[in-house]
Order: structure tokens, then sequence, then C-alpha cells
């Protein structure tokens, strides 16, 4: 379950949400890369967003299945996502005019998750040249690719305060490489988000073959 909601409430009016369910819905699934299993359909690349899911992770909502599914049209309809079934499972992008919303929140979500340990590499964050951290998504790709079972971090789980070795699954899942435990829900967000923020300053060692030129 998530711990919080959040929307971006002038860009969400502004592009013609509705009301504050259809609002948190969507700021969820601009974050579909870092939860969501991505599919192939037409070369193009969707995530599967479970309704089921959903509903877990927006309880306070009292969300159901069909509900959600009546969202996921709303938004396709207004061309915020581009939605396709693949057999039963839902899938989705992110169109043009949704990542309106995606650049205009993402400067104003503050990461809470802390780091321990960090290891500055330089004083200069990585070339803005690099492809994979012009965005969210595009970072997680990245290192979805190429950093399976990998060591990405090493730090301190702030809730529970053991160390854990941060990783991707061959699922794209983020995990502990100590315990294999897969980080989930808000925890994962704020992980992908952290370590993002991170790559961009020039603080992840595991990047240090591309922070050159």
């Amino acid at each position: 379950m998530r711990y919080s909601l959040y929307i971006n409430q002038p860009i969400a009016l502004e592009l013609g949400m509705e009301n504050t369910t259809e609002a948190i819905i969507f700021d969820y699934l601009t974050l579909a890369p870092t939860w969501a299993k991505p599919e192939i359909i037409d070369d193009k690349v969707y995530y599967w967003v479970a309704r089921q899911k959903i509903c877990h992770e927006h309880k306070i909502l009292d969300l159901k299945p069909k509900t959600v599914y009546r969202y996921l049209r709303k938004l396709h309809q207004k061309g915020l996502i581009d939605y396709q079934k693949l057999g039963k499972k839902d899938c989705i992008s992110i169109t043009d005019l949704g990542k309106a919303y995606i650049s205009s929140t993402m400067g104003n979500k503050n990461s809470t998750y802390k780091y321990t340990n960090t290891i500055h590499l330089s004083d200069n964050p990585l070339s803005k040249r690099e492809e994979f951290l012009k965005s969210l998504k595009s970072f997680v790709n990245f290192m979805r690719a190429r950093y399976q079972n990998e060591l990405i971090l090493e730090t301190t789980n702030k809730y529970t305060n053991k160390p854990i070795a941060i990783s991707v699954s061959r699922k794209g899942l983020l995990y502990d490489l100590r315990t294999s435990d897969d980080f989930s829900g808000f925890e994962a967000e704020e992980l992908w988000e952290q370590l993002y923020n991170m790559a961009k300053q020039g603080q992840l060692t595991c990047l240090n073959q591309y922070n050159k030129g």
C-alpha cells in the first residue's frame, strides 16, 4: 500500500481530470516503469498495470477492479494514456500529452528515502547528453537492461536501519541482494526516484563507466 498519495492539482485540472481519484490513479500510472512489468505490443513498450494492484495500493479510495477499468478507459479517451489489452492484461503507456504532467510534477516531488555512505564520484553531474538520464522512465529502463542481479548501491534501509544491497531482478523489480527480498509499493518508488537523482548528480558508483566525456 502506498504511504503517500500525490497529485499536481493545477496540471491535473488543465489536462481534464475530473476528480481526485482519477488524478491519483493517473499519477500512479506515470510511475508504472518503477513497479509494473513491461510488455511489448506492436514493437512498443507498454506496462501491465494490474487492476488488483492499483486497488491494493490505494485502499483509502475503496476501489474495485471494474472502477479502475473505467478510469483507465477515461484516461485513454482523454489522450493521457495509450491503453491496450494483451490477453487479459491491462497495458498502458503514457502519451506525449500525459508526459506534460510528468515533466511538471517531477520537480515538485521530494524524495524522502535517506541514504548513508554515499560515494561522490565527482563534483560534476553526469553529462546531459546521456539519453538514460532524460527522464525517470528512461533511467529505470536503462538500469533494468544493464544491471540485472548486479550491485547498484549499498546503503541502510531507513525503515529497518539494516544494511541493504540494492539490485534489479530479471522481472525489473528492485530487490535486496543480501536477502533476495523485493522492494515494493511506495518504498520501491522512493528508491527509484532517489537512485535517479543520485545518477543525475554523479553519485552512483556503478555508473562510473558512463561518467566520462
